[in-house]
């Protein structure tokens, strides 16, 4: 073999290698299928949250998926049924702040998932569903989503970002995002993220991307998603923001896309293989998993369990 066939083919190995390890990889389907859920991880495992089932019930089950294993466990159900509720895990914990619960109602509540059961913590402030929550320094930001005045009363985006001090079980305020519901929300690198989002039907989705720095208190605006996408999830891993799926009149969004937080620019990943909205995302060892969610806009569930390497 002449030394520039054997040079190209040299160059070409890695390339290969790098494009195989970029596939999505489907995992054991979620036990129940949901959708509008809510994800976390807690000692490696992924909780999936809540939903709703295919009758348009909100639910109490909480199944959490060990990826090294490819198996799901069936632990202790949530003191009420939730859907739009959000989640995040923190040494070993997993926080489950608010959501729509029985009637509709928007939720204040803060549950714990401690041993082997749930336990109440300290209420929210105010009411809150359809946002995101994400963890920095022993801190719960709950981030977008709806609220009201009054109990009952008419929804409207939240301004405010509620923030919960995990040893003291104490709540306070903090400026908040451009206001928006159905947004991504996740943590890297000390900040919050506020990804996509929109203000009311699917056809409001939005770009808009903005970081908040907790040692400023202050949000920042960075560089749009490629795509309007409200519905949506995303995760941080490494030095990456991962941005997946939503819905949008045309129809559920498969697109996903990384947000390189070094370079401060986004670039185009695989399609998601199982179009989705209201899905559960997490990164785990490197991986983000795209876990149950609607394959269709507006009630619709699925079992869809699906990873990608990210690097």
């Amino acid at each position: 073999m002449r030394f520039g066939a054997l040079l190209a083919l040299v160059l070409l190995i890695p390339a290969l290698a790098e494009g195989a390890s970029r596939q999505w990889k489907r995992g054991t389907p979620l036990p129940l299928a949901r959708g509008e859920v809510a994800a976390a991880v807690a000692e490696g495992r992924i909780y999936v949250i809540g939903g709703f089932t295919a009758g348009g019930a909100n639910s109490t089950s909480v199944q959490a998926f060990n990826p090294p294993a490819n198996t799901w466990s069936q632990e202790a159900d949530l003191p009420l049924p939730v859907d739009h509720t959000m989640a995040a895990g923190y040494r070993g914990r997993v926080y489950v702040a608010g959501g729509y619960g029985p009637g509709r109602s928007r939720l204040t509540t803060l549950f714990a998932f401690v041993g082997d059961g749930w336990t109440r913590l300290a209420p929210m402030p105010e009411q809150r569903a359809a946002g995101g929550a994400a963890v920095v320094n022993g801190k719960l930001y709950v981030v977008g989503g709806t609220t009201a005045s009054t109990i009952g009363g008419p929804s409207t985006l939240a301004k405010t970002m509620l923030v919960y001090d995990i040893a003291a079980d104490r709540w306070s305020t903090r400026r908040g995002p451009t206001p928006r519901e159905h947004l991504g929300v996740t943590a890297l690198g000390g900040k919050v993220y506020a990804v996509g989002g929109r203000t009311a039907g699917f056809d409001t989705n939005m770009a808009r991307v903005e970081a908040f720095n907790p040692r400023t208190g202050r949000w920042a605006r960075l560089p749009q998603v490629p795509g309007r996408r409200g519905g949506t999830g995303a995760a941080g891993t490494g030095r990456s923001i991962v941005s997946v799926g939503g819905e949008a009149p045309q129809g559920t969004i498969r697109t996903v896309y990384r947000y390189d937080v070094k370079r401060r620019r986004w670039s185009r990943l695989p399609n998601l293989p199982t179009a989705r909205h209201g899905l559960g995302v997490a990164a785990v060892g490197g991986k983000v998993y795209v876990i149950g969610g609607g394959t269709s806009p507006g009630l619709s569930v699925s079992q869809a369990n699906e990873s990608l390497a990210v690097r």
